[in-house]
């Protein structure tokens, strides 16, 4: 099985930054940002204190339908894999339900969402989360795709998360 930090994250986990949370989209550093429904009319700010990931601190002034984490994925073929999941370290004042998922862009425009199996739930101890996709038994996943992202689904509501950490398996 191979564990792989997205490259831009090396420089990212290195360099502490900050910054505040836009209502639609918000970049953090290269493949990775948040998305939120422009509904929730997103107020917040985020850090990435030096040798952890990402500190939301999120604060909707609207309801919305979605809101995710977003980080791009260099993995077009998927058809040489037998698994795919995530493995990720986090920590929350307040639970926070996750739900991860792997998109799937269509030749065509679009994509495709495919769940992975289990809710990740962040509390108060920080706390290791796994998950995988059996590649071969999942028939509605497509093998080819001509972009891939992990998006991480947080609830539409205020929130404060520390991701400590994420990595990408692969086997």
């Amino acid at each position: 099985m191979s564990l792989a930090h997205p490259a831009a994250f090396h420089a990212f986990l290195d360099a502490p930054a900050q910054g505040a949370t836009s209502d639609k989209h918000t970049p953090f550093c290269a493949g990775l940002a948040l998305n939120a429904d422009p509904a929730m009319q997103m107020a917040g700010d985020w850090r990435s204190p030096s040798g952890r990931l990402l500190e939301l601190a999120l604060r909707p002034t609207a309801p919305g339908a979605w809101l995710g984490l977003h980080l791009a994925l260099d993995l077009p073929d998927l058809s040489g894999l037998r698994f795919l999941g995530l493995a990720a370290r986090a920590v929350a004042p307040d639970e926070v339900l996750i739900r991860a998922c792997l998109r799937s862009g269509k030749p065509d425009g679009g994509f495709r969402d495919h769940f992975l199996p289990r809710h990740w739930l962040a509390h108060d101890q920080a706390a290791t989360h796994h998950d995988l996709i059996h590649l071969p038994s999942q028939n509605a996943l497509p093998m080819q795709a001509p972009w891939r992202e992990l998006v991480l689904f947080l609830p539409c509501r205020a929130l404060d998360l520390h991701l400590h950490d994420l990595a990408i398996l692969t086997a």
